[in-house]
Order: C-alpha cells, then sequence, then structure tokens
C-alpha cells in the first residue's frame, strides 16, 4: 500500500494529508491535518477515534449537501446520514475530496464528487501557519482560506443533520476532533463573561474555545464569510469536539456557477488566553 501524500505545516505545527489510502469509502475521505500541535509540541487533534472513525483531525468537512432536487444528500463528512422518519441510516452517499493539485504558493485545488465520482464542487484551499511572539510567549496560528465554485447548473444546498430533522446536530463546516485529553476542558466565548451559564452549542458567536492544562484552542471564523456570525457545535466530554457551524440551523444556498470564500483562524497556546487577547488577536485576521 503506498503511502499517504503528506506536507508539514510551517515550524511543525501540524501535518497536512492530501490523500490517505488506507482511508474507506464510507469515510468520506478528504485532506486533513493531523497531529496538530501546539508551539511545544503538544497534540491537540485526534485522528479515527473509536466512537467515529470518519473523525480525521481538522478538516473542511460537510455532513448534508443537496444537489438540486436529489432525493438524498450528499455525505463529505463520513459514516451515516440522518434521513426523516428513519433516522441514521448507512446510505450508498458518502462522497470524496480528491486533491486535483498541490502547490507551495497558490494552495491546494480540490474537487468534492459524489459517491459516484461525479464532480459538483471546486474548492481552493490555503493553509497558512506561523508561530508569533505573543508577549513572550510562542502562539501557533493557522489561517484557512477556502473558496468553493459550484460546477453544477443546479443550486447545491448546505446543511446539517439537523436541517435534515435530527435536534442539535448541526455539525459540518470547519471541524476539528480534539485529542481525548480536552474531554472536560474550559469552554472560552465572548458569550460567557456577560453570561457564564450560556449554552455554546449551536449558539452564535465571533469565536469558540477550549483550555485544557496547559494547551488552549481557539477557532475565529472571519466576520465577513458567507453565514455570520456563526453557529458552534461544541463539545468537551468524552468525545470533544469544536466545529465552527455555518449550517448549523439552517441550509446556506450556492447557485449555478457561483463562487463563494470561507476564513477562519486557529489560535494554538501553551498557555491560557483572556478574551481580550483573543479578539484582538482574530480581528488581525
Amino acid at each position: 500500500m503506498s503511502s499517504p501524500s503528506r506536507e508539514e505545516l510551517a515550524f511543525g505545527l501540524g501535518t497536512v494529508v492530501h490523500h490517505d489510502p488506507s482511508a474507506l469509502p464510507i469515510e468520506s475521505p478528504r485532506p486533513y491535518v493531523h497531529p496538530l500541535r501546539t508551539p511545544a509540541g503538544t497534540v491537540v487533534s485526534d485522528f479515527r477515534p473509536a466512537d467515529h472513525t470518519w473523525h480525521w483531525g481538522l478538516s473542511v468537512t460537510v455532513a448534508n449537501i443537496r444537489i438540486g432536487d436529489a432525493a438524498h444528500d450528499v455525505n463529505l463528512w463520513g459514516g451515516v446520514t440522518w434521513v426523516d422518519g428513519r433516522g441514521y441510516v448507512q446510505l450508498d452517499n458518502n462522497g470524496t475530496q480528491t486533491v486535483d493539485e498541490t502547490q507551495t504558493v497558490d494552495g491546494t485545488q480540490l474537487t468534492w464528487r459524489e459517491a459516484d465520482g461525479s464532480a459538483f464542487l471546486r474548492e481552493e484551499r490555503m493553509l497558512d501557519a506561523s508561530i508569533r511572539d505573543d508577549d513572550g510567549r510562542s502562539l501557533g496560528v493557522l489561517d484557512v482560506s477556502s473558496r468553493w465554485t459550484n460546477l453544477r447548473d443546479v443550486e447545491l444546498a448546505f446543511g446539517s443533520p439537523t436541517t435534515a430533522g435530527r435536534p442539535d446536530a448541526g455539525y459540518g463546516g470547519l471541524f476539528l476532533r480534539l485529542h481525548p485529553s480536552f474531554s472536560g476542558a474550559r469552554p472560552l466565548s465572548p458569550l460567557l463573561p456577560a453570561n457564564p451559564e450560556a449554552t455554546l452549542h449551536g449558539a452564535e458567536a465571533a469565536w469558540l474555545g477550549l483550555e485544557s492544562g496547559p494547551a488552549t484552542v481557539v477557532m475565529g471564523p472571519h466576520p465577513e464569510n458567507p453565514v455570520s456570525p456563526t453557529p458552534w457545535f461544541v463539545r468537551n466530554d468524552t468525545t470533544p469536539m469544536l466545529c465552527a457551524a455555518p449550517f448549523f440551523h439552517e441550509e446556506w444556498r450556492l447557485g449555478p456557477g457561483e463562487s463563494a470564500t470561507w476564513r477562519w483562524r486557529i489560535l494554538l497556546s501553551d498557555s491560557p488566553l483572556n478574551a481580550e487577547r483573543i479578539t484582538h488577536l482574530l480581528d488581525e485576521a
């Protein structure tokens, strides 16, 4: 079996895997970043955990994509699909994100495909990683830019299991499956200082983070993203995860031939970050 196609992010913050030959079709194969690390080397991502083998570190992944008036959604999340009235069902609808061309300057061009290989969306993705000095401490910064172009002559509707009928399951977007050490992590959000009892799961906020011991991870969508502010899918239990989930509550549509650009910034720290500092670091993007 051939080795995965890999690319190291700047300063060892993470490893981009463009193609993993061990991937199964039902896992909706796609590029991912794993391991993702803090500047000191603490791994914050998880890969193929036993509970969801299709959770692969950090990836751009959408659970429910409807092409025109198709009977079933394309699943680019992996695993089962929620079908209203039937529950979670393993359908023959797990698509793929295939890498067409990898460039060091212009990023990576990908094609999103249905289960039969038919192309429906072109993506141009750029990852920019750096380590900077933050008041004498090292801070990892990962910027993700993703431009989507509809290749079909019909509308694409991007949704989630919640838009398909399952409450509180709005996952899909920029998704990070976190290392088990983030079980019980302390949540960070601009909503919390004013309301310590705020519910973050499904809520809209400018950013969201989790702090576990010395490691802190924060994700912030750009305010000019097509859906803004962003709802969040977050867990800090035995299946810790962090997902900027723009399609949590409502479908978002991309017309024939249309394009849209999404941008996110991830902060990786080996020490706590307060809300004011997080906001300043994300505003720079």
